[in-house]
């Protein structure tokens, strides 16, 4: 095992010190060891390790607060690297749809309120300055909204096309008697949490409370085509079974 002072590794990973000690500060990566004086740090290639999983995140647009969450939850470093990857994918997309939105600017062809309204339906605008208003300081309405200022009306159109598809679905599954936890219930579960990741990084709980949220409020109903008891009960079945109490999820 080798060990490497807080210079060492910064210039291993690419950062600065003064990074490593905000790090370290915030409890997300702390050196393996210390001097008995307690002067110097000493990183250890474990420490190394999760510092280049950070950096991915990073890389990937999660904020520092979220990838103290993601390295926290269970699983091997294969599970890490297939979320790390699915992050870069999301990145990647991000990416192309920045330059789509540019190449439209530069035709003149931009995205007005009444395109989105007539894609969506009218309750569009209300909506959004709703949301706006209840979640406008969150990262993830800032990371949602950088997204949308990014999409060309093809984009918008992609969006309702999947969500239109995916209650469809949910309610063939319902009708059909597919039951929570089984293969086919989860992998619906993960085609929801993917389309909302689309938008800002989706947890399960905040899936839970997503799913919810549907029932509470009939305006999202054409979300699950009127199944969303269903999502729920689908949601949470595969939340218990990933160790998770959906009665104490909070948004995080």
């Amino acid at each position: 095992m080798t060990d490497y002072t807080i210079g060492q590794a910064a210039a291993e990973l690419g950062v600065t010190t003064r990074t490593l000690r905000h790090w370290d500060e915030i409890g997300l990566l702390s050196p393996g060891w210390r001097t008995e004086t307690g002067d110097y740090r000493l990183y250890t290639d474990a420490d190394l390790d999760r510092g280049f999983d950070i950096l991915i995140y990073r890389r990937a647009g999660v904020p520092l607060r979220g990838i103290a969450t993601l390295l926290a939850e269970p699983g091997d470093k294969r599970e890490r690297l297939l979320a790390q990857r699915e992050l870069l994918v999301q990145r990647i997309g991000h990416l192309h749809r920045m330059v789509r939105a540019v190449d439209s600017i530069l035709k003149g062809d931009t995205v007005t309120m009444q395109d989105k309204k007539t894609i969506f339906g009218d309750e569009y605008h209300d909506w959004q300055a709703e949301a706006e208003g209840r979640w406008g300081e969150t990262e993830d309405w800032a990371h949602a909204r950088d997204v949308m200022t990014t999409m060309a009306a093809d984009d918008f159109r992609r969006v309702k096309a999947e969500t239109d598809a995916f209650a469809t679905a949910l309610v063939a599954a319902r009708d059909s008697g597919v039951a929570p936890g089984s293969a086919e219930a989860d992998a619906l579960v993960e085609r929801h949490a993917a389309m909302v990741a689309a938008f800002y990084p989706c947890t399960r709980a905040k899936q839970i409370i997503l799913a919810r949220m549907y029932v509470a409020d009939d305006r999202y109903a054409a979300y699950t085509g009127d199944a969303a008891d269903y999502l729920v009960e689908l949601v949470e079945t595969k939340a218990r079974a990933e160790g998770i109490d959906p009665s104490t999820v909070t948004w995080e």
